[in-house]
């Protein structure tokens, strides 16, 4: 206005007919937006000089010319405000490992509204490894034929005499088919060697059993971020425009001003969306981690195993001979000194061997996941300090 002036007295004092004293200025004069989220540095508070003059009035406070608010003038939520809370809170988020004590609530948001988190960490859950325990089976059958031969194990094509057992053979001591000491096979000794056919395999046999159906497991979870909102207090008149502003306290670095609402989908009001949170419960966690059931394949390695008994005596005294089978193989023994009698057999000890089996399953499954309808949600203006 003094350029204006100035001017006005050149152009009287030159006498220049017909000019105008009221033209418009040099320059438009600046006006800040009250709801503005971006607003210019004009418009910020420079936390420490005089409020009094419209230049440093923040976006969200009327003219600081007519505002009495210590702290600032936070508007109420605009637009698709729906549920949300008419006066902001102040709301602290930080990470859950970053403080060796939790936060308090600053002077002048002294109530503890909420204390809550954010950013659930739940990995899969660590399973301890499926176990099958031994196959079971029973052995009951004994070997079809046995043979008296005239040469060694392993010499092929000589001479041999029927040393089987009695149909039904129970194993038991039987003297069937013996053979007195000295007997001669095309002149040479008949017994220097005895053949067993194959030991017949388990019968009945069940498989494996998991040790557990479902194996043992673990599971950990850790939520990242932590938030401690606080109610405000607020100086009632002390904004210019009461109704649609409300005054509170600056809380310190760090906070900010946020309205507040129950569930998660709702979108910020027009003027609160320069940050968004979504918090929760400690325990607000749908976990469903677990392990798939261990199962078990087929059997390997099981067996029947048996002891035969040879004597030279009658009534299955005086043992001369004693090995041991395992099916599904035959046997065959040499008979020392070739030529002694063969008097008797028996076969004992039949017994199964269990099998091991191979484990499958036990994997991880499931997610552990925040419980949506527990969620709590922040829309927040631009911090105090964003600027400064």
């Amino acid at each position: 206005m003094l350029r204006k002036a100035f001017f006005c007295s050149l152009f009287f004092v030159l006498g220049v007919v017909g000019a105008s004293c009221t033209a418009a200025p040099s320059f438009n004069e600046f006006e800040c937006d009250p709801d503005s989220f971006f607003p210019a540095p004009a418009c910020i508070p420079d936390g420490g000089t005089d409020a009094g003059s419209d230049a440093d009035a923040a976006p969200d406070e009327p003219d600081a010319g007519q505002s009495a608010c210590p702290g600032r003038c936070v508007p109420v939520p605009s637009g698709n405000a729906g549920y949300w809370s008419e006066v902001a809170v102040s709301l602290l988020v930080y990470p859950t490992n970053a403080m060796a004590e939790p936060p308090e609530c600053p002077e002048g948001a002294s109530a503890e509204k909420w204390r809550l988190l954010a950013d659930l960490d739940a990995p899969a859950a660590a399973c301890e490894p499926c176990e099958c325990g031994p196959s079971t089976g029973a052995c009951k059958a004994l070997p079809e034929k046995m043979q008296i031969r005239a040469g060694a194990c392993g010499e092929s094509g000589a001479a041999s005499l029927p040393f089987d057992a009695p149909a039904g053979w129970d194993g038991s001591c039987t003297s069937n088919n013996s053979l007195p000491a000295g007997a001669q096979c095309g002149g040479e000794p008949c017994a220097q060697s005895v053949w067993v056919s194959p030991l017949p395999g388990p019968t009945n046999e069940q498989g494996c059993s998991p040790k557990s159906e479902t194996p043992a497991f673990t599971t950990t979870r850790e939520w990242k971020t932590a938030g401690l909102a606080c109610m405000n207090n607020t100086v009632d008149d002390a904004c210019a425009d009461a109704g649609t502003q409300y005054c509170v306290s600056d809380p310190g670095p760090g906070w900010l001003q946020c309205v507040v609402r129950e569930g998660a989908d709702a979108p910020c009001p027009e003027n609160y969306n320069w940050a968004r949170y979504e918090m929760y419960p400690e325990d607000a966690v749908i976990d469903e981690r677990a392990c798939e059931e261990c199962e078990c394949g087929p059997p390997e390695g099981s067996a029947c195993t048996a002891s035969v008994h040879l004597y030279e005596g009658p009534v299955c005294s005086s043992q001369s001979e004693q090995f041991g089978m395992v099916s599904p193989h035959d046997q065959c023994q040499n008979i020392g000194p070739p030529g002694h009698a063969i008097a008797g057999k028996a076969i004992t000890d039949l017994e199964y061997v269990p099998g091991t089996c191979a484990a499958t399953g036990g994997t991880p499954k499931g997610e552990a996941k925040k419980d949506m309808t527990r969620a709590v949600t922040f829309c927040c203006l631009y911090p105090f300090y964003l600027i400064n």
